[in-house]
């Protein structure tokens, strides 16, 4: 099964990793890396620009409604993600030992199969 995790930071985070204090905590995210694409699991990631780089589209009065930021104010805001292939024990380890856990947040949600089985 392949699982999406969707890695939540707060505000300050990516300044925090560039920083001096940050250098052990990119290590560790590195190490993750490495170990997940070893272990094949790993299907892909990215990271997300910044919240203010983000357009949010609503549905409008016969248009779209097409505004500029972040989606809605929030301490926390979308990060960037993994795709893991593996069981769902696996993939909650995987978010439990993710370094930047305490800046924030993972949410674990199963991709679904083209055919819509899991809907």
């Amino acid at each position: 099964m392949k699982y999406m995790l969707l890695i939540y930071e707060s505000p300050g985070t990516r300044e925090f990793f560039s920083g001096e204090e940050g250098k052990d905590l990119m290590a560790r995210v590195d190490a993750m890396m490495q170990e997940l694409t070893e272990s094949g699991e790993l299907v892909g990631t990215a990271a997300l620009a910044e919240p203010s780089n983000a357009k949010s589209v609503r549905a409008g009065d016969g248009a779209p409604t097409i505004t500029d930021g972040p989606f809605i104010e929030a301490k926390e805001h979308f990060g960037g993600y993994l795709i893991v292939d593996c069981d769902l024990d696996r993939a909650l380890d995987i978010a439990g030992r993710w370094p930047t856990t305490a800046a924030g947040g993972i949410e674990v949600r199963p991709l679904m199969h083209e055919s819509g089985a899991e809907m």
